[in-house]
């Protein structure tokens, strides 16, 4: 692994503790989860064992850390990429993108860090709680719009970003092309949407209208 370029000693703490997540990721994306030690760290970043520690007390907690840093930034870029669309395809299409990007950007880390049962473990609670606030921010989008009644509209969420989920694991085994991969998510997931929209409107209209 390369060395990093040359960093001032003197660093603001959380300066130092983003320096500790970076090495450690390219350590993880590089040699896998077994490189990380806090003397590797510690001898990457360049700084001290005793320092590393003094940010992250064992190594399953830097390692939680930098996964719970990963999945921040995503939801971050989702709710971004979800404010700028001005209707509901484009909303889609715009949270579609920032997954994928990020599975292409981060797919191998985060894989890795997952793959470790402890540090999976411990956070799927942070993920359930990630997950619950993108579905319910979606959810306010699309009941903004008055596309689905609130039970359908969740429906549509949940399996939407299963839809969503299944593309970004096809990339991450494939290395396919993420453009072709956007828009064939994309097209499934708006055509159930307006299929549900459509069998709302006839549930509502009632047994005559079949």
């Amino acid at each position: 692994m390369p060395p990093l370029p040359h960093r001032r000693t003197r660093m603001v703490p959380e300066a130092r503790r983003d320096l500790i997540l970076d090495v450690t990721a390219q350590l993880v994306t590089t040699e896998g989860v077994s490189a990380v030690s806090m003397e590797r760290v510690g001898r990457e970043a360049q700084i001290s064992k005793a320092l590393v520690y003094n940010y992250f007390p064992s190594r399953n907690l830097l390692l939680q850390a930098l996964l719970m840093r990963e999945n921040r930034a995503y939801q971050i870029q989702q709710i971004k990429a979800a404010e700028t669309a001005t209707d509901l395809e484009t909303m889609v299409r715009a949270t579609t993108r920032a997954y994928l990007d990020q599975v292409a950007a981060k797919g191998v880390l985060i894989e890795r860090l997952m793959g470790e049962p402890a540090i999976a473990e411990a956070m799927g609670e942070i993920e359930l709680i990630g997950r619950q606030q993108a579905i319910d921010y979606l959810l306010s989008r699309i009941n903004a719009d008055k596309a689905l009644s609130a039970p359908l509209a969740r429906m549509m969420v949940e399996v939407g970003l299963g839809i969503t989920g299944a593309g970004g694991a096809y990339l991450d085994r494939t290395g396919c092309d993420i453009d072709l991969l956007e828009d064939m998510v994309v097209d499934m997931i708006l055509a159930s949407l307006r299929v549900t929209q459509e069998r709302q409107h006839l549930w509502r209209k009632g047994p005559e209208s079949t």
